[in-house]
Order: C-alpha cells, then structure tokens, then sequence
C-alpha cells in the first residue's frame, strides 16, 4: 500500500509538472512566414493602421512562441508550404541539419536577412517514411548523401521565420515536412488526402516517448490589395475569417467554407492547416484549447498566429 501511495504521488507530480503527458504530442500552432510578422519595422507603409497591425501581428507570434517555450518540446514538426518540393509527395527532410535564412520585406532598417542553423531529427522523419511513405504520398528527402548525412540541406522563409517566432531552443530538434506544389491547383481534392495523413501522423507521434510540438507554417489570403502581385478578390477577408473561426473552435464546417473560396483568395496555408484539423481530430477537439492571438492582413496576405494547447 505504501509503494502504491508512492507512485501515485509520482503519477500526480509528473502530471502537474509537464501537463498532459512527458511525451507524445502536446500542443499545435499556426505561424505566418511573412517578414512583416518577423520584424515590422521594416514594413514599408505610410498607412498607420496597416503600422499597427503589422506591430500587433508580431507580438501575437510572440506569445506563440511563448506558448511553444512554455511547453517544452525535445521535437518540433514543421508544416512548410514554400520547402524543397516535389509535385505529388509530401517530403520530409532527412540530413542531420538544416540552414538558411529568412528575409524581412521591404528592408528598411538592418538587419535584412536573419539566418537559422537547427538540427533535423531524422529518425523521425525515416520512422514516418517507414511507416506511411508506401502507402501514402510520402518519402524522404536528402541533400548532398544519403538520409541522415550531416551536410545541410537549404532552409528558407518558410522555415526560419515560424521557427525564429517560436524562439527554437538550441536542443529542441525539428522534424520539417514540405507541402507539394499540387496544392497549388489540387488544394480541395487533397482534403481528403490531408485529414487521412493528419490522422496518420498523429498517431505515430504519439508513440514517441518525446515531447512533440507541431506548428503549421502559414499564410492566409494573398489577394487583399488590388496593387498587391495576385490582385483583389473578394473572397479574401471571408476566407480569412472562417479560417479564423475554425481555430477559435476547431469546427471542420469553417474548414469546409474556406474551401470554397480557397482557389480564389489564394492561400499557401490552407493545406497545412487541413492536416493539423486531422491532427488535432485524432486526439477529439474538444481535448484542445484554442487561442487565437491575431488574424490580420497589414500587408496584401493574412496572418493568422494561433495557439492549441492540450
């Protein structure tokens, strides 16, 4: 009875100490890519509400990164839409690390370009291609050698900017998934597609005795500003909200609405952001706590910086 009431105790410390598990996945996140995001003081606009907002966006990312910090993850699992891509697969980058850089835009005040060395944890990225790369549209990805080679394979925004904002730990080590370039043209049809490897991926993390952190690398709505590169379109601020409304309470019908207006108003998110929903649907909704800090476009895209604690 006294070991029993000992390790009880130890159960209860555990829970109280490291929240829901010691391992397994404990928390999502949504981060923009977006140098705005990054370092607003070189956003080059006269419009002070668009100053604003640039400013409030980027200390929301800052409480995402808080958030990350706070949980303590040994891995994070990067969703990136802008990686080294094939057409069909879905890739996971295999070397032991990875480097590169982010630029803000419109440079105005130095410095410009912010680089990131991070180490790859690619026994996870072999264990998911082991697992699901024959049956899935999945496989691996190495540069310069063979799978888990300690040349470094390139980064760019889509990766160093989320991972800037989430203050990576020098200790925590990333898993990196690239989205591939169907989305451009086939992001509807790969709903199904996207929930099912969501549901996939989840399950496999949770086998990890690690502490794992997704964040999904996002942008909303790219078509904002008629002078912005891909024009107006009205649908733009009604994606940006049913995206906004799907994480405020994780209902897949504001997922299903955005996709309606997904091939007009242009989001390089969109496809991240259906595999985390089939991420999070694995554990129920209703075991996360959604906080959404910000879901605003300053510039001709939306930024959406989101928390879902478990």
């Amino acid at each position: 009875m006294e070991y029993y009431f000992k390790s009880l105790i130890i159960i209860l410390l555990n829970v109280h100490l490291y929240g829901y598990t010691n391992g397994k996945v404990v928390g999502g996140f949504v981060l923009p890519h977006g140098g705005v995001a990054l370092d607003p003081r070189n956003f080059n606009t006269k419009n002070q509400t668009e100053r604003n907002e640039a400013k409030t966006l980027h200390e929301a990312c800052l409480k995402v990164g808080r958030d990350v910090r706070n949980i303590n993850p040994d891995v994070i699992f990067l969703s990136t839409p802008h990686g080294l891509s094939d057409y069909r697969n879905f890739l996971l980058y295999s070397n032991d690390v990875g480097s590169g850089y982010g630029d803000v835009d419109d440079c105005l005040i130095l410095p410009c370009r912010y680089n990131l060395s991070v180490q790859l944890e690619a026994q996870i990225a072999s264990a998911i291609f082991q697992r699901f790369g024959y049956e899935r549209n999945v496989s691996l990805l190495s540069a310069f050698g063979p799978e888990g080679n300690d040349n470094s394979i390139p980064l760019r925004w889509g990766e160093v900017i989320p991972l800037l904002l989430s203050g990576n730990s020098s200790t925590t080590k990333i898993v990196i998934l690239s989205q591939p370039t169907r989305r451009y043209s086939d992001s509807v049809k790969m709903i199904p597609e996207l929930l099912q490897l969501g549901d996939d991926f989840f399950k496999l993390l949770e086998e990890s005795p690690q502490r794992i952190a997704v964040i999904i690398s996002a942008d909303l709505a790219h078509t904002h500003k008629a002078d912005g590169p891909y024009g107006y379109s009205n649908t733009s601020q009604p994606f940006d909200n049913a995206i906004g409304n799907w994480a405020r309470t994780l209902n897949y019908n504001f997922l299903v609405e955005a996709g309606t207006l997904v091939d007009r108003a242009l989001s390089c998110g969109y496809t991240g952001l259906v595999m985390l929903h089939g991420m999070l649907a694995h554990a129920g909704v209703t075991s996360w706590k959604s906080q959404v800090y910000a879901n605003l476009h300053p510039s001709y895209y939306g930024m959406m910086a989101a928390s879902f604690s478990r």
